[in-house]
């Protein structure tokens, strides 16, 4: 009697690499998705404090709208990249919504299939909001508020940047603000990059 066993139905045996990497593509996924998530959450908790920020100056400049506790604060009026960034949600929500049901065999349904190619098309989209809404507008607060970084430093005591509470300098805070979240949107897109190449058909040998 034989002892290989019964063979699976449908198969002749050689496409057993085959699965093998199929297999090694669903463990890579799972990980990334899970990596990403970890990145989400501290990006998320940021927006939060920006959109307050931002937001309670729209209702105060354009609905006069008044609250004691931001007006303690003292906060400086919003720069342009700020709007922008409070945008950088997009590719949370894009990704996210990418990852449902991504989960499908190569030999499914040519409906599976283009259901599958769809969700790889969206986390495409966040890959490239992750930059539009997130890096792009960071470089350009970077860049636009380095003279104030520079007159600071030179004279700390004359000058005249933004303070929070009227008394710790928003550059800095600022500065901290874009250490943090270009590496958030950094690394999220890194990951972003190698979920889609995980989530890319396995070809046969």
């Amino acid at each position: 009697m034989s002892s290989r066993g019964v063979r699976a139905a449908g198969t002749d045996g050689t496409d057993f690499q085959n699965r093998q990497r199929i297999a090694q593509h669903y463990q890579e996924s799972a990980q990334y998705k899970s990596i990403l998530k970890w990145f989400f959450v501290p990006h998320f908790l940021i927006l939060v404090f920006m959109w307050l920020k931002v937001g309670s100056e729209l209702l105060r400049t354009n609905f006069g709208w008044r609250n004691a506790f931001f007006e303690r604060l003292d906060m400086p009026a919003a720069y342009p990249w700020e709007y922008i960034w409070c945008f950088s949600f997009i590719p949370i929500v894009l990704a996210l919504s990418s990852f449902q049901r991504n989960k499908v065999s190569f030999e499914s349904s040519m409906i599976n299939v283009q259901l599958f190619d769809f969700q790889l098309k969206i986390l495409h989209y966040a890959y490239y909001a992750e930059f539009c809404v997130g890096i792009f507008p960071c470089m350009i607060g970077l860049g636009g508020q380095l003279p104030e970084l520079v007159e600071y430093a030179y004279d700390i005591e004359g000058s005249n940047t933004p303070t929070f509470k009227g008394i710790f300098p928003m550059v800095i805070i600022w500065y901290i603000f874009f250490a943090v979240a270009l590496q958030i949107h950094g690394f999220s897109m890194y990951f972003m990059h190698h979920l889609a190449a995980a989530w890319a058909p396995v070809k046969r040998d």
